[in-house]
C-alpha cells in the first residue's frame, strides 16, 4: 500500500547561516502532533525514481497556529537540499509523517547537549519548548562549527543563555575570526571538564557520524549505560 502523504506549501524562508536555510510551512489541514527533536519525512519530486524521500529535523516545537518549521543546509550536489533551496514562497511541499526517537527524556535531571553545525536544529526546537516548560535541571549546550558564521541560530541561543537561568551555551569553532570571543577547538577537548563531577547528567548528541560516534563512545567508556546516552546522526 502506498504511503499516505499530505501537501502544504512554503509560507516563508530565511537564511540562518551561510548555506543554511529555515523554511516555515503553512499549517496542514490536519494538525500535526509531534515532539521537539523529531523529523519530518518529505516526498520530493526529484531523482531517478521520484519521490525522493528525505528526513529533515523540525526546528521549532508545535505552534498554536500549526505551522511547521524545518532547517537544513545546502549539500553540494544534494538532490533533496538542492531542490528545497530552489523553492520559493507558495511552492508546494509533500510530506508523509513525523518520526524519530531523539526527544527529551522523561526523567528529570541535568542535560548535556552536544552538537555540530546543523545538528543544532532539533536542540533549537527543544530549547523553544523548554522556554515555556522550564526543566527541573540545568541544560548545557556545547555547540561546534567550522567558523563563527556557521553557528546557525547563534545570536538567538546567546540571548537565551543570558535570559534563562537554567541554560548555558558553550560555542566552539575550528577557525575563529578577529571578533570571536568563544572557545576554539574540537568539542571533544571541552567535554571532560563538563562531565567531571556531574555523574547524573543525560548526554544528547546530534550531528554527522564522525562527530557523534567518538562522543558517544566517550560516555560508554565512562560506564554510561547505552540507553542513557541519546544520540542521532544524519548521514
Amino acid at each position: 500500500m502506498p504511503t499516505a502523504t499530505h501537501t502544504t506549501h512554503i509560507q516563508s524562508f530565511r537564511d540562518v547561516a551561510p548555506g543554511v536555510r529555515e523554511f516555515t510551512l503553512a499549517p496542514p489541514e490536519e494538525p500535526l502532533a509531534f515532539e521537539p527533536g523529531q523529523w519530518l519525512s518529505l516526498h520530493l519530486p526529484v531523482g531517478e525514481r521520484p519521490p525522493l524521500v528525505r528526513a529533515y529535523s523540525l526546528a521549532a516545537p508545535p505552534a498554536p497556529g500549526g505551522a511547521l518549521v524545518l532547517c537544513l543546509d545546502h549539500v553540494p550536489d544534494g538532490l533533496g537540499s538542492g531542490y528545497l533551496f530552489s523553492l520559493r514562497e507558495g511552492d508546494p511541499i509533500t510530506y508523509a509523517a513525523v518520526l524519530g526517537n531523539f526527544t527529551l527524556p522523561d526523567a528529570p535531571g541535568d542535560l548535556l547537549w552536544l552538537t555540530r553545525y546543523t545538528g543544532i536544529v532539533p536542540f533549537r526546537a527543544m530549547l523553544l519548548h523548554l522556554r515555556d516548560h522550564p526543566p527541573a535541571g540545568k541544560v548545557t549546550l556545547l555547540y561546534s562549527a567550522p567558523r563563527p558564521a556557521d553557528l546557525a541560530y547563534h545570536a538567538e541561543l546567546y540571548r537565551a543563555a543570558e535570559e534563562l537561568p537554567w541554560f548555558e551555551l558553550i560555542a566552539t569553532v575550528d577557525e575563529p575570526d578577529a571578533g570571536w570571543a568563544g572557545a576554539v577547538g574540537p568539542a571533544a577537548e571541552l567535554l571532560p571538564a563538563l562531565v567531571e563531577g556531574h555523574p547524573a547528567l543525560t548526554p544528547m548528541i546530534c550531528g554527522k557520524r564522525d562527530f557523534v560516534r567518538p562522543l558517544r563512545d566517550f560516555f560508554y567508556g565512562l560506564g554510561y549505560d547505552r540507553k542513557a546516552v541519546k544520540w542521532e546522526n544524519y548521514d
